[in-house]
């Protein structure tokens, strides 16, 4: 805490309190207001464009306890980053205080000091919330006057980041600015003791937003809440699937016990095995079909009310049950608890579970307005439950997996962002802001500011032309948002990224530094900022995952590096093996298969052989003869994601072409959980060192698979022997680099896709700690390419502070 007032603690004085942090939308200036009646403080409170400013006519004293209370008494929901004091003229001396409008015009934005204007950079954007007990009480109270209504809000819950249009977070700058508040609202909004003052999304029936069907033949059907929503029921039981506009999008909805109904959706969407999330009322209606760990329960029923995946084996008995074509060879199911008032009525009416999906066409971002859902998703649903509440920022559901006790983030959006995520003290200035475009598949990108990161929403896969112009939108978006311009850019050092080629554009067109990072750099980079480590020495990081372009020109997926945020060394690696047919062996993983066996030696001799396995005799055809005798133009490549897809189309759980990402590493994944407690030998992978790097090599293993496989071994035996295998073998890599004298290190972070398989991560994660190591890995952002971004923006950071720094354009 510092302040420019001579400490003089029995006089009075003018004090201004400037406080930065998570402190707009969730209730703040009430529980100020509240706090200082408390206290017997004149005084004012008001948002800003630099967070919230208390004035106090006090002495430092009695300030200083006041700040004191602050901190440590403020909303559940809210943080405190930062409190400035400043002087100030003060007239109020009757002994009130007031809550004060909110600056909202640009001329008040352009009066802020420089140090203001650091505080507004730190200011924090409210993510959307779900719906709050006092909420839900009063949405069940026939005799209460928002009872049934479908858009019931306070401070502590509702929609934020999926309506707000700038800051500072005020009504007039949501998309509720349209609604004219009716007079019983405007009481409770004015009212400081209300738990709704100020709360910006409140309305009622009177007031507010409202609801209304369309069915297929663009009849549109209104009335009363109670009815439309009987009417979507009965739709749902008669097996129809019903486009919903929830809180960030649109979501596809039908039965989740209507076998009939999830398969339509699934051909419909060109979604044939890729798991389908579903939503469940309440906690009490998800304990009725799962048993629940208390960690699983607090994060489906916390705040950000992300879908959590739960293993099948913790399914109970239950009529009608779900519908085994949810998640079709997988282990866990995506579930999450209705988040909205609209959601928990149309649950509760229902009475079964409901599937609750993205509402898009395959690969395209989620619709977010009316007319734009009934053009593109006509051909998907049967009907549309509608409202007028505008989305101005999209945001999927967020999902959590919870692996050794910790949530585990697979994709970050509704309830975590914007989210800050404070960096290392070490990582940036306030003046520091960085740009960083992520990757391609699961897009997110990032901006630094004030010491903080914003991870945007998930943008999906930037093939597709709509992602990649809503990414380019939504660059803009945050940034006016947040108040910041970049002073660089950070990009992916693959030259075919759509991504990277849009940083690109932006550095050459806006004349900023142009930073290229290595994938897996990135990767380790992100699970150090995330832990707030500030490395004192070289930290090993094992990045295992699909395909990242590598210095060599190679493309590397199982990486040991030794490094930081300045500087990696690539120590050890997967050995590396062809990719027949270069990009289509990233979706067929009988190419991998192939290329391994034949790199092991084995190929010919099985293939040839009358006992040779049937998997492998249906790939012994002209087409695999000749990517064999091509090997030596393809790229060559060290990824763990496609050795774990080899093993899956080696055990013929893996389709020959995949239809998603991830598809055939899950269902060995899958196989393997309810066999690893029954393995206890393993497959021996070599460990050995060439000229550069130690390599940890799958050659001896494969005729041993065969082998077994051929003898009648079950394949989930295998998938887990296998999986616990790589784990070993992996330690045995980290044994070796720790005998090195040159190479001392006794941290690890591990990052990467792979590390969502929950039997690797906990697996590695004891092992390593057994050796005595420190080992990070991720919780707040996903392991996967969603992630990266945070650790392209640390890297960019830790660069941008280095003097002379030269830019990247001509790499």
């Amino acid at each position: 805490m510092s302040w420019k007032i001579q400490k003089r603690a029995s006089l009075r004085l003018g004090i201004l309190l400037l406080v930065s942090g998570c402190v707009q939308g969730i209730g703040f200036r009430p529980f100020v207001y509240q706090l200082a009646q408390n206290m017997g403080l004149s005084g004012s409170v008001k948002n800003t464009c630099c967070g919230v400013e208390i004035k106090l006519f006090t002495t430092i004293e009695i300030a200083e306890h006041f700040c004191h209370r602050l901190k440590t008494e403020c909303p559940a929901l809210a943080y405190i980053d930062q409190i400035q004091w400043q002087s100030c003229t003060f007239q109020e001396k009757t002994g009130r205080f007031q809550i004060l409008v909110s600056d909202n015009d640009e001329k008040a934005i352009n009066r802020v000091t420089s140090a203001q204007w650091q505080i507004r950079q730190a200011i924090a954007i409210p993510a959307d919330l779900a719906l709050c007990q006092a909420c839900l009480a009063e949405l069940t109270d026939s005799n209460n006057r928002r009872g049934g209504y479908p858009f019931i809000n306070c401070t502590q819950c509702g929609p934020r980041f999926s309506i707000i249009m700038a800051m500072p977070y005020g009504r007039s700058r949501t998309t509720m600015t349209n609604f004219l508040l009716c007079q019983q609202c405007q009481a409770e909004y004015k009212n400081p003791t209300n738990r709704r003052f100020h709360a910006e999304p409140i309305a009622c029936a009177k007031c507010g937003p409202s609801i209304w069907l369309k069915d297929n033949k663009n009849n549109v059907i209104t009335g009363q809440t109670k009815a439309l929503i009987n009417q979507c029921c009965k739709w749902l039981a008669a097996g129809k699937i019903l486009a919903v506009k929830g809180i960030g999008g649109f979501q596809l909805t039908c039965d989740a016990t209507n076998s009939n109904a999830i398969n339509r959706l699934r051909q419909r969407k060109h979604r044939p095995v890729k798991p389908l999330a579903i939503m469940m009322r309440d906690l009490n209606q998800a304990t009725q079909f799962f048993n629940l760990t208390l960690v699983e329960q607090q994060h489906l029923s916390g705040s950000s009310a992300p879908i959590v995946l739960l293993a099948k084996k913790q399914l109970v008995s239950k009529q009608p049950l779900l519908a085994d074509e949810l998640a079709p060879d997988q282990a866990f199911i995506g579930v999450m608890l209705a988040y909205s008032p609209l959601h928990w009525l149309l649950l509760k009416q229902f009475g079964q579970p409901l599937v609750m999906t993205s509402g898009n066409v395959s690969g395209a971002p989620i619709c977010t307005d009316n007319d734009q859902a009934e053009n593109v998703l006509s051909n998907l649903v049967d009907g549309w439950l509608l409202h007028n509440r505008a989305i101005v920022h999209r945001c999927d559901d967020s999902v959590v997996k919870i692996i050794v006790g910790k949530p585990r983030l697979i994709r970050r959006a509704r309830g975590y962002v914007p989210n800050m995520i404070k960096l290392p003290s070490t990582l940036g200035t306030h003046n520091d802001v960085v740009l960083a475009l992520g990757a391609d598949l699961k897009n997110t990108f990032c901006l630094t500011t004030a010491g903080k990161a914003v991870l945007s929403t998930h943008n999906g896969d930037l093939s597709h032309p709509d992602c990649f112009h809503a990414l380019h939108a939504d660059i803009a978006n945050l940034q006016t948002l947040l108040g910041v311009k970049p002073k660089a850019v950070a990009v992916d050092l693959h030259p075919d990224y759509f991504s990277s080629r849009l940083g690109i554009q932006i550095a050459k067109t806006t004349q900023l530094p142009l930073i290229k990072i290595q994938h897996h750099h990135g990767h380790l980079a992100a699970c150090l900022a995330e832990n707030k480590v500030i490395p004192k020495q070289p930290i090993l990081g094992i990045i295992l995952d699909g395909l990242g372009y590598g210095d060599d020109g190679s493309f590397w997926g199982g990486e040991l590096l030794l490094g930081d945020y300045h500087q990696y060394q690539r120590v050890a690696h997967l050995k590396p093996f062809p990719l027949l047919g270069g990009d289509k062996a990233n979706s067929q993983p009988w190419r991998n298969l192939i290329a391994l066996l034949a790199q092991a030696g084995c190929w010919r001799t099985l293939s040839k052989s009358d006992s040779a396995l049937y998997v492998l005799k249906q790939l012994n055809t002209a087409e695999t003869q000749l990517l064999l005798q091509m090997t030596d133009i393809f790229p060559q490549t060290s990824s763990v994601g496609r050795l774990l897809d080899a093993v899956a189309a080696l055990l013929a759980i893996a389709p020959g072409q995949l239809s998603y990402e991830g598809e055939a590493a899950m269902k060995l994944e899958a196989m393997a959980l309810s066999h690893h407690s029954r393995i206890n030998d393993y497959y021996p992978f070599t460990v050995y060192r060439n000229q550069e790097y130690w390599l940890l090599d799958t050659t001896t293993i494969w005729p041993k698979m065969m082998t077994e496989l051929s003898q009648g071994i079950s394949k989930p035996e295998l998938a887990a022997k296998f999986q616990l295998s790589l784990v070993k073998g992996l330690k045995a890599l980290v044994i070796k680099l720790l005998e090195q004298d040159q190479l001392r290190f006794t941290e690890v972070a591990l990052s990467g896709g792979v590390f969502q398989n929950q039997l690797i991560l906990s697996e590695l994660i004891a092992e390593l700690s057994a050796l005595g190591l420190m080992v990070y890995s991720h919780s707040q952002v996903p392991s996967n390419d969603g992630g990266i971004a945070l650790g392209q923006a640390a890297i960019a950071l830790a660069k941008i502070r280095e003097k002379p720094y030269k830019s990247d354009f001509n790499k």
